[in-house]
């Protein structure tokens, strides 16, 4: 008899684990606002930025935002070239994310479509929701380490399982992207910029960056682990 109910808890686990999706947040979108099919609207209220685990960041301060908009998905070659035809790309890699820009070339981009960067705030809002978590997915899992890296992109939309709560994709597991804000380093005259949402990765690991994580770079970089998405005021 017991066998049998371990038997059952552990089909039980199974059955969870391959029906697990995140659960989203309920979001009533205001009478007029329009909301594009390639964006979600991020309502206004209070959110959870930062963490103690790093100082450089807010340290779990109680932020308010104003509603927002911002892309589903980060910037693939298939999307980029619909506003900017002179870029050419690979048919098999229509949907990997645009990246080797800088941050000039993203925000240019942005302002092509009628929209701009997000805010750090609004990217760690669209990533964490509001309940203050480090994943964007809320139950950690090992990255898997199997030569899928920020280093080798993957489809913007390959990962529906890592989604973030308002259904953002991409934020803690792909490629790192440029937001708005400067990052001040102490001692340093030479600006930078905040990119968020990439892979930690060391020789030996490969981790998933923490909703919260800040990372930065020169605005002039241009690398194929560095891309974007793009956000818009209601």
């Amino acid at each position: 008899m017991l066998n049998r109910f371990v038997l059952f808890l552990f089909l039980n686990f199974l059955i969870s684990c391959d029906s697990y999706s995140v659960k989203q947040i309920p979001v009533e979108v205001p009478a007029g606002v329009v909301v594009p099919k390639e964006m979600v609207y991020v309502p206004a209220g209070e959110f959870i930025m930062g963490s103690d685990e790093q100082p450089a960041t807010q340290g779990r301060k109680l932020i308010k935002s104003g509603a927002y908009l911002i892309d589903r998905y980060e910037m693939s070659h298939e999307a980029y070239n619909k506003f900017h035809p002179e870029h050419s790309f690979i048919t098999k890699k229509a949907l990997w994310p645009m990246a080797h820009v800088s941050f000039s070339e993203a925000e240019a981009s942005c302002q092509a479509q009628g929209k701009r960067l997000p805010t750090e705030a609004e990217w760690e809002k669209s990533a964490r929701g509001t309940d203050g978590r480090k994943w964007s997915w809320k139950i950690f899992v090992a990255h898997p380490n199997n030569g899928f890296s920020g280093f080798m992109p993957e489809p913007v939309d390959k990962r529906p399982e890592w989604v973030s709560p308002y259904g953002v994709h991409g934020m803690g597991h792909n490629v790192w992207e440029w937001v708005a804000d400067d990052y001040n380093l102490a001692g340093q005259t030479q600006v930078f910029k905040v990119i968020r949402g990439g892979v930690l990765q060391t020789h030996l690991t490969i981790q998933f960056s923490p909703t919260w994580f800040r990372n930065w770079m020169a605005p002039d970089t241009k690398l194929n682990f560095i891309g974007f998405r793009c956000a818009k005021d209601v």
